[in-house]
């Protein structure tokens, strides 16, 4: 089984990216977080998943081991698809999915494009006892110098939600919103959207 190519990649699409290694181009399939991630004419490791079909072979690549397991997590559950689960971790990082298949929250798996609620509702009731290496425990305890944890949380995710509409990752957008509340200090959303533009251009 292929388990990661050690290659240079040579082309970023919309939801792939084309890697050299030992003068084959291979096509993978990737998240929008696994691209962002991957570095355009320098050599990367990507981790693979073989997706066979009656009618087509696709091989996903990720750029973390933890992103294929929860990848690979996500396709174990019925109606969840390769396409449905890289369109989860195109908006959200494991540990997020994680976090939310742990505490219930249907309302945020809705939001992904191809996921209903009856799916989201599955999804949580057979994964609920599977994710906890998922959980980034920095993500559930709040750091006292930490001056995000101060923030109303729905501030921050109205922010983030909203650079995400925008085309950004998960990843950019969640640390664009950080740096910009520690910059302005303010807990006004679109003062905080405003800064975090001006971050991401830049």
């Amino acid at each position: 089984m292929l388990d990661y190519i050690n290659g240079k990649v040579m082309q970023k699409g919309l939801g792939y990216v084309v890697v050299e290694c030992n003068d084959i181009g291979y096509k993978l399939l990737v998240s929008q977080n696994t691209s962002y991630e991957l570095n355009l004419d320098q050599i990367n490791i990507i981790y693979t998943h073989l997706v066979v079909k009656e009618d087509a072979i696709s091989l996903i690549g990720f750029s973390s081991i933890t992103e294929r397991d929860m990848f690979e997590l996500l396709i174990s559950i019925s109606k969840i698809g390769a396409k449905t689960a890289l369109s989860i971790l195109s908006v959200y990082t494991p540990s997020d999915v994680a976090k939310f298949i742990k505490s219930s929250d249907i309302v945020s798996l809705s939001k992904i494009s191809g996921l209903g609620k009856k799916t989201a509702e599955r999804l949580i009731l057979e994964l609920k006892d599977k994710i906890n290496m998922f959980v980034n425990t920095d993500d559930v305890v709040l750091k006292p110098n930490n001056p995000v944890s101060s923030i109303d949380n729905s501030v921050t995710d109205e922010a983030t939600e909203a650079l995400m509409m925008l085309g950004f990752t998960a990843k950019e957008s969640q640390n664009a919103v950080q740096k910009a509340y520690d910059i302005k200090q303010s807990e006004d959303v679109q003062d905080i959207i405003k800064t975090a533009l001006s971050l991401l251009k830049k």
